[in-house]
């Protein structure tokens, strides 16, 4: 039998009811010396915590670091030596210097100090010890690097010359197209390759720098495999099986939140602050287009303009320029592991994300020079906090969940674009079949389309198509389809060295593809030379594509309407400029390749 009632009526006929309520409605207690005592005790106990709250805070951090460092003590005597207790102490000393950041910056403005560094004041004498500072600098730098090169560089490795070709390159390319090239500054420019050649030294010149590169890399790569945990919990043992949906995803969502904990507790903002004052010391540029280069490293293209939100409007073209330059130059850190995830080295990722920073202030300083005044050249004091959180789990969730979007934005933009490719390679292969012409596709116009850039960032010639390829797939489509396949590459190489320790080299190319003829195996796409996948991972890591300008109109239009014409008006030039600077970073990676430290 049913109730032919209809629950809307029911719910309808439902009122509210009203309750009587009193001033005092605290429960009635019987009153004696042992809930009196008890009281008191309570109240004497919050009031001295109220008068002394601050000493009281301190006093227990200070207990609870007394206490940690007694064990970093206890574990440096019982096991030192080994991976773990490296890893122990580095974190240590990072968690110290985090702490004393106060203290630190307390001592930096003591007089003393301030008077030491009175020659970059504004008086005619300062200005002029600075000029000639400048210009010994200049030829000192110059010179090093000349002599390096020569001594070294075209002695053991002659080959590098030709990266050499590709920085020179593309500096005249970018002062030709300039935007006023009699007024390029040419310090920011000079120093911004300078800054890039070092970091090049120490990470592919020397076996300690190649070593912490590796090391921090080999960390990320183990958080990241953390986010495993979860992807088998929700999708089963099988997660693997669908590898970019349900292996590499679940990492972005956890680097993502991650990097939003870090935000939320500070850590992230210090990095930038500190990292933003060495490229505006050693480059001269502005706070803003320092600090928004040095905060691409760690957030994304849509999420780094609301730093300089309000500054935004009087922003001077050239500072415009900056910023959106620097968004397509670089990778956040959550797209960042997601490129891990893939398969690509992770210590030549994060030496190309932080080469990126000097990269591209070099490169939007020299196609768009700064001519007018800037409102914030004497300094303007950046407030770096995004969103605020209530507690660390609130920042934990709400990273999760904006990653969502990030999420969702790469898997569609993969299905989209490895759809269109498809339609794209299908079309062409039927022209071209038309005319006799087989096997012409949308990559192989890329191959030949970029090979003058492939074959100046250094490359051996054999491996210039397929660079060309990935290119095309990155500028066009996205980057992460041209890192995995990268990815897939480089296992390819690997496995093909595996293969040939055990079966002595029977193995030979059919077309693009490689036959393993004792296992009866076939490495799809071939593979490349170790120095193309190192110099490839520099020049690909950014979000230079033709994708992004929708994503950059979207975000800095709505923040400074009355600043439409000139973003619109820049936008091309700084993704122009944005490949420049990834190009920029593969040229001076491939010029210091050894590979005596590669693995």
């Amino acid at each position: 039998m049913t109730d032919s009632r209809d629950p809307e009526s029911d719910v309808a006929s439902v009122k509210d009811v009203e309750i009587k309520t009193e001033a005092d409605d605290n429960l009635d207690f019987e009153d004696n010396c042992w809930t009196s005592a008890i009281t008191r005790l309570q109240n004497s106990v919050n009031g001295f915590y109220e008068q002394h709250k601050v000493k009281v805070a301190a006093g227990v951090k200070g207990l609870l670091f007394l206490l940690y460092l007694a064990y970093v003590g206890y574990c440096m005597y019982h096991k030192f030596g080994d991976e773990g207790s490296i890893r122990l102490l580095v974190g240590t000393v990072f968690a110290v210097l985090y702490l004393l950041n106060g203290t630190i910056k307390r001592f930096c403005k003591l007089p003393s100090l301030e008077r030491c560094t009175s020659v970059w004041g504004g008086s005619k004498k300062a200005l002029s010890v600075r000029r000639w500072i400048r210009r010994s600098l200049y030829l000192l730098v110059s010179g090093a690097v000349a002599l390096y090169i020569g001594l070294d560089v075209v002695r053991y490795n002659p080959q590098n010359i030709q990266s050499l070709l590709g920085v020179g390159v593309l500096v005249v390319f970018g002062f030709v197209f300039s935007t006023s090239p009699a007024k390029v500054n040419w310090h920011p420019v000079f120093w911004g390759i300078a800054v890039q050649f070092v970091f090049a030294l120490l990470i592919l010149r020397t076996s300690w720098g190649y070593g912490v590169f590796e090391w921090i890399g080999e960390r990320v790569e183990e958080f990241i495999d953390h986010a495993d945990a979860g992807a088998q919990f929700v999708f089963g043992k099988s997660f693997e099986e669908h590898r970019i949906a349900f292996a590499v995803m679940p990492g972005v969502l956890f680097f993502n939140a991650m990097i939003n904990v870090l935000y939320h507790i500070g850590v992230l903002q210090l990095v930038m602050k500190k990292l933003g004052s060495v490229l505006s010391f050693c480059l001269d540029c502005g706070p803003i287009e320092s600090v928004v280069s040095s905060a691409n490293i760690f957030i994304g293209l849509a999420e780094v303009p609301l730093l300089v939100r309000p500054y935004l409007k009087h922003l001077t073209e050239s500072e415009l320029h900056a910023i959106m330059t620097c968004g397509f130059a670089s990778v956040s850190g959550g797209i960042l592991g997601s490129y891990i995830a893939l398969g690509v080295p992770a210590n030549h990722l994060l030496s190309a994300a932080v080469m990126s920073a000097p990269a591209s202030l070099a490169i939007t300083k020299l196609m768009c020079p700064e001519t007018k005044k800037s409102y914030f050249r004497d300094g303007v004091k950046m407030d770096l906090g995004l969103e605020q959180h209530r507690n660390v789990l609130s920042a934990l969730s709400a990273g999760a969940v904006e990653s969502v979007k990030i999420i969702a934005n790469i898997i569609a933009s993969m299905i989209a674009f490895v759809a269109v490719l498809e339609f794209v390679d299908q079309t062409l292969e039927w022209f071209g079949n038309q005319a006799g012409v087989h096997g012409f596709t949308f990559g192989l116009v890329c191959s030949y389309a970029f090979y003058p850039i492939t074959y100046m960032m250094g490359l051996a010639s054999q491996d210039c198509g397929k660079m060309g390829e990935l290119l095309g797939m990155k500028i066009f489509g996205t980057s992460t389809i041209s890192f995995a396949e990268l990815g897939i590459l480089r296992g390819n190489r690997l496995q093909l060295l595996d293969y040939v320790g055990t079966h002595n080299d029977t193995w030979h190319w059919q077309g693009g593809d490689v036959i393993l003829e004792a296992t009866n195996q076939t490495l799809l796409g071939g593979v490349l030379e170790e120095r193309t996948e190192v110099i490839a991972t520099y020049a690909l890591c950014g979000f230079s594509t033709v994708t992004a300008i929708g994503i950059t109109l979207g975000t800095l239009v709505p923040m400074a309407p009355e600043r439409k014409q000139d973003i619109v008006r820049l936008v091309i030039r700084a993704l122009i400029a944005g490949n420049l600077a990834s190009f920029m970073t593969g040229s001076i990676a491939g010029l210091m390749y050894t590979g005596q430290n590669q693995q």
